[in-house]
């Protein structure tokens, strides 16, 4: 005769449902937080791009005085400036939750200015940017509504050639 011993047998209905649901708990926040993650490094490459373009931009034309100077701020309406600007503004605006700064920074260095014989003028722009970045997720609710705001600056030789002005 076979005796049955209550409470030996289990009911194994709706394990399943609670082994997923507690892996959904580890792995969605992880996975929101590399979204966010991700994001970020977008942003830096962004930067870095909008920062590398902006101040070849800034350095491809006459500087903003043509005397000599070292480490002279270039303010709005200036050539480089505005050519730095430009690019930033029309290139780099994105609809992800990012956007570089239309605000640069800007110092140009001139050591040398050809005569009258023409030639390449020696010195160089460095060209600051920052971006804004607002993660959506995990990182965005860590950070605040400021988001994250990352620099980056590039230095670039002048490339303007003075016109020979002698015939």
């Amino acid at each position: 005769m076979v005796t049955h011993r209550p409470g030996r047998t289990r009911i194994k209905r709706g394990q399943g449902l609670v082994e997923v649901v507690g892996v959904l708990i580890c792995v969605v926040p992880a996975v929101l937080l590399v979204i966010d993650l991700g994001m970020v490094a977008i942003g830096a490459g962004l930067n870095d791009q909008a920062c590398r373009d902006a101040a070849r931009a800034a350095a491809s034309g006459p500087p903003s005085d043509l005397s000599k100077g070292e480490n002279r701020q270039v303010g709005s309406g200036t050539a480089p400036y505005d050519r730095a600007v430009a690019v930033v503004k029309k290139i780099y605006s994105t609809r992800l939750p990012m956007k570089v700064r239309e605000k640069i920074d800007a110092v140009e260095t001139v050591r040398d200015i050809p005569t009258d014989a023409g030639g390449a003028v020696d010195g160089e722009v460095s060209v600051k940017t920052t971006i804004d970045i607002f993660p959506p997720f995990l990182a965005g609710a860590v950070v605040g509504a400021n988001g994250v705001s990352l620099n980056c600056t590039h230095t670039v030789p002048i490339t303007y050639v003075v016109p020979n002005k002698n015939p």
